[in-house]
C-alpha cells in the first residue's frame, strides 16, 4: 500500500488535484511521549500528541520504555469552545487498511468529516496511527531499506498476473513466502499489532480524552450531555467514558472489535464501507468482490451519459457498451503484445495488468477518479502512454539517495500483513489446490480484478508471526439503553454503505447489522468504496442526527447522492489526494512500493 499512507489517487498522480494548499510539515520528534494526552499545536490548526501505552495489554505491569508503544495522535479542534453547550465531544476515526495512517487521513479529510457531522452539535475530530503504522513507534517495517522493498515489488510486477498460468502462481507464492520469512525475523512489534490490541488502545485514548477534559474543567454538563431527549443525557456517576467513532473499510473491523469487546464503552459507532468480520477473521477474503463489476459498469454508463465530457466517449456511440468494447479491445491488444515505452534512460513494457490495476483503483472513488481514468485510457488508446506510465510509480535512483532508510511511511504493506494475517486463522497450510479454487471463485465474481485481490491469501499463507492478543468473537452487542446505563451501549450501531462498492459490498453491511441489536443500515445509492467522497445531503442529515441523538434511520432507508461522476458537482470535497482508495500494495495500487501482496478492506 501507499508508502506515505493514504492513498494513491489518480488525480494526485496526474497533477490535477493540487487545488488546496499542502499542509505544513511538522516535526513529530519534538513531542515527548506521555501517559496522558499532552497536546502541542501542529500543522498550524491541529493539535498532536504522543500517547504511551503498554506494549502488551495482557501483561501491562511493566512501565520501562522497551515495553511501551508510542501512539501518534492528531485532533482537529471543534469549531466551538469545549465549554459551549453545543460542543458534542470527540469523534475518533480510522481510515482503514489495515495500515492506514490516521494522521494523514485527518490532515486530508478531517474538515470534511467535521462538516458532515456538525449540526446542532459541534465535534472535535481525532485520529491516530495504529500500532506499527506511520508515526507510531515501534514501526512494523520488515525491510527498513527502500531499495530492497522496491526490488521486491519490481520482481513481483515482472512475474505477471496470478491468472496467467500455474507457473505465475508458484513464483508469486515463492516470492511472497520470502517476505513472510523476512518479516518473521523483523521487529518484535509484529506480535503486538493485532486489532484486539488497537481496540484496547482506543479505550485508553477515550479515557485520556476524558481525563484531560476533567483536568481542564471542561467535562461538565456541556460535554457530558449530548443532545436532547434521545441523547446521551447527563452521564451517570458510575458510568465510564464512551467512544464516538466513525470507521471506514478495515476501520469497520476495528469498530466491530471495539463494540464487541467493550459494548459498555459505546457512545456512537458508525461503520462505513463494511468488511464481513467473520470472513476477515477466518482469513478467507471471499466476501469482497461481489459488487465490483457493478461499480465498473457505472464507470461506463456514467461516461456514456456524460457524452463528450468523458474522454472515452465518441460521437457515434449508441450505448455504454460501445465504450466498454473499445476499452476491452485495447486490453486484449495489450494482453497479446504489451506496449513499449521509453522514459529517459528507462525502457518499460506496459501490460494489460497495469491498466486493470489503474481501473480498479479508480473504482474506489468515482467522483474524483472516473474522469481522470477516462482521460488516461483515452490517451493510452491513442498511443500516448506517458500519463499511464507516471501512474505506475516506477522508482528512480534519486529515491534511494542519500540513504535507503525510509524517511516517510513506506511500510504500509508490512503493517497490513501483520494485522490482517495475525488477526486471521493461520493460513500456512493453504494448499495449491485450495488456492486455485479460491482464485477461480473470485474470477467468477470479477474476471478482471480477481487475480490481484487473490494475492491476499498468499500473503497470509506466508505469514509466520502470531499475535499475543487475539479476539475471535462473538461479534455482537446488547440492546442500547437511553439514557445510558453502565454495561450497555448508549446507542445502536449505524452501518453505512454505497450501492456498488468495489471491495465491501452492501451485503456485508446488511449481514453485520443483523448481529448488533437495534443496528441499522443507511444506504446511499452511489458507486465507490464507502460514501465519504460522494456528496449526499440525505446521508449527512442522518449522520448529524445519529451523532447528536443516537437515533438510527428506519429500516430500508435509502439516500440519493447529490452528484454523479463526470457531471459538475460544486459541493464535492476538494482533496489533495484520494481517500479510501487502494494504497501501494493494495489491489490496483499503482506504485512500485506496493510489494508482493494486496489488501484493502
Amino acid at each position: 500500500m501507499k508508502s506515505t499512507a493514504l492513498l494513491t489517487g489518480l488525480l494526485a498522480t496526474l497533477g490535477q488535484a493540487q487545488t488546496t494548499p499542502k499542509a505544513p510539515e511538522f516535526d513529530w520528534t519534538t513531542l515527548t511521549p506521555s501517559t496522558s494526552l499532552s497536546y502541542s499545536t501542529c500543522y498550524e490548526e491541529y493539535k498532536c500528541a504522543k500517547l504511551s501505552v503498554p506494549l502488551d495489554w495482557l501483561n501491562n505491569s511493566t512501565t520501562n520504555s522497551t515495553s511501551r508503544v508510542t501512539i501518534a495522535i492528531i485532533a482537529l479542534p471543534a469549531t466551538v469552545a469545549e465549554t459551549d453547550p453545543s460542543f458534542g465531544g470527540t469523534i475518533v476515526t480510522n481510515p482503514g487498511g489495515p495500515g492506514g495512517s490516521g494522521v494523514e487521513f485527518l490532515l486530508e479529510a478531517g474538515k470534511l468529516l467535521q462538516g458532515i457531522a456538525d449540526g446542532d452539535k459541534h465535534y472535535e475530530i481525532l485520529s491516530f496511527d495504529p500500532r506499527g503504522v506511520g508515526r507510531t513507534e515501534p514501526k512494523a517495517d520488515c525491510y527498513n531499506n527502500e531499495l530492497s522493498r522496491d526490488i521486491n515489488a519490481l520482481q513481483m510486477r515482472s512475474i505477471g498476473a496470478l491468472d496467467d498460468g500455474l507457473d505465475n502462481v508458484r513464483r508469486q507464492t515463492s516470492l511472497i513466502g520470502s517476505v513472510g520469512r523476512l518479516c518473521a525475523n523483523g521487529p518484535d512489534i509484529f506480535k503486538y499489532i493485532s486489532t484486539a490490541s488497537v481496540a484496547r488502545d482506543m479505550v485508553e485514548i477515550v479515557d485520556k480524552i476524558d481525563e484531560l477534559r476533567n483536568s481542564n474543567g471542561t467535562a461538565g454538563t456541556a460535554l457530558r450531555t449530548r443532545g436532547g431527549p434521545r441523547g446521551l443525557h447527563a452521564r451517570q456517576q458510575k458510568d465510564v467514558p464512551r467512544l464516538q467513532y466513525w470507521g471506514f473499510s478495515y476501520g469497520t473491523v476495528l469498530g466491530n472489535y471495539f463494540a464487541s469487546m467493550f459494548p459498555e464503552r459505546i457512545g456512537r459507532v458508525i461503520l462505513e464501507g463494511v468488511v464481513d468480520v467473520h470472513d476477515y477473521t477466518e482469513g478467507k477474503w471471499s466476501k469482497n468482490l461481489q459488487d465490483t463489476d457493478k461499480d465498473l459498469a457505472t464507470f461506463y454508463t456514467t461516461c456514456f451519459a456524460a457524452n463528450t465530457t468523458c474522454a472515452l466517449y465518441k460521437p457515434g456511440d449508441k450505448s455504454a457498451n460501445d465504450i466498454r468494447e473499445r476499452v476491452n479491445d485495447f486490453l486484449d491488444a495489450l494482453d497479446r503484445s504489451p506496449a513499449q515505452y521509453v522514459s529517459g534512460s528507462s525502457a518499460e513494457e506496459i501490460t494489460k495488468s497495469d491498466v486493470l490495476n489503474l481501473v480498479f483503483s479508480a473504482l474506489y472513488q468515482p467522483m474524483e477518479t472516473f474522469p481522470a481514468t477516462a482521460l488516461t485510457l483515452a490517451e493510452a488508446m491513442a498511443g500516448n502512454f506517458s500519463i499511464l506510465y507516471a501512474a505506475l510509480g516506477v522508482p528512480s535512483a534519486a529515491a534511494f539517495c542519500p540513504s535507503t532508510v525510509p524517511t516517510t511511511y513506506t511500510w504500509t504493506q508490512d503493517a497490513e500483513l501483520g494485522v490482517a494475517c495475525g488477526d486471521a486463522t493461520p493460513q500456512n497450510d493453504l494448499s495449491e489446490k485450495e488456492f486455485l479454487a479460491f482464485l477461480a471463485q473470485q474470477k467468477a465474481l470479477t474476471p478482471d480484478f480477481a487475480a490481484n485481490w487473490a494475492r491476499v491469501r498468499l500473503g497470509c499463507k506466508a505469514w509466520l508471526t502470531r499475535p499475543k492478543y487475539r479476539f475471535t468473537g462473538p461479534f455482537t452487542t446488547p440492546a442500547a439503553a437511553s439514557p445510558p446505563v453502565p454495561g450497555k451501549p448508549a446507542a445502536p450501531l449505524l452501518f453505512v454503505s454505497s450501492q456498488y462498492d468495489p471491495v465491501t459490498p452492501l451485503a456485508n453491511a446488511v449481514n453485520m447489522a443483523k448481529e448488533h441489536t437495534g443496528a441499522r443500515v443507511l444506504l446511499q445509492q452511489s458507486a465507490g468504496h464507502a460514501t465519504l467522497t460522494t456528496p449526499g445531503a440525505c446521508r449527512d442529515r442522518w449522520i448529524k442526527k445519529y451523532f447528536a441523538t443516537g437515533e438510527v434511520p428506519p429500516e430500508n432507508t435509502v439516500c440519493q447522492p447529490d452528484c454523479v461522476p463526470f457531471q459538475p458537482c460544486p459541493q464535492a470535497p476538494v482533496l489533495k489526494r484520494s481517500l479510501l482508495a487502494p494504497r501501494s500494495g493494495a489491489p490496483g495500487a499503482q506504485r512500485s512500493k506496493k510489494g508482493p501482496l494486496s489488501l484493502d478492506g
